[in-house]
């Protein structure tokens, strides 16, 4: 065994002294652990990681996914909110919310003023999942309120989700 080699754990130094006694063995059984390890490569580089993050309100649990995760600043992310029926994977059709975008105690986004209303009004989803856009323009800890105001066409008393997320 060439110097140097004996610091390294056991199976590495098996694994050298096959690749210069036998490369042809070893060579077939890199050809096997490559091809699943350049695939896997490819997968992770096509479909980018995501993140859920989960709260239960009294009503309903609201699902909050940012896409592409990890966040990145300047770079536009869908915040994709879903509400689901509690202790069920059903989405809950008719929804009246809004959601606010807040750092350091300052409010950045309303999704209602953002849609030109003004006063008591909330926005509807018909499905149950909605999609924002948002750049975040700085690092930091960023604060996503999602408040709920009514379900199936009947108003509720307002109750929110608080989540934080980290934008690098």
């Amino acid at each position: 065994m060439p110097k140097g080699l004996s610091s390294l754990p056991h199976i590495v130094q098996i694994y050298i002294a096959l690749q210069i006694l036998r490369p042809g063995i070893v060579n077939m059984d890199r050809t096997i652990i490559a091809f699943p390890l350049i695939a896997s490569i490819f997968i992770i580089l096509l479909c980018p990681p995501t993140i859920a993050f989960s709260l239960a309100m009294g009503s309903l649990k609201v699902v909050l996914q940012p896409s592409p995760y990890p966040i990145v600043k300047g770079t536009q992310t869908n915040l994709k909110i879903s509400f689901y029926q509690k202790g069920t994977g059903t989405l809950q059709p008719h929804i009246y919310y809004d959601v606010a975008i807040s750092s350091a105690g300052k409010k950045l986004f309303d999704a209602v003023t953002r849609a030109g209303y003004i006063g008591n009004v909330w926005l509807h989803s018909a499905e149950g999942t909605i999609t924002i856009p948002y750049t975040f323009r700085e690092s930091g800890v960023y604060s996503v309120n999602v408040t709920l105001f009514g379900i199936l066409f009947i108003p509720v008393n307002p109750e929110s989700a608080l989540f934080n997320l980290n934008v690098t």
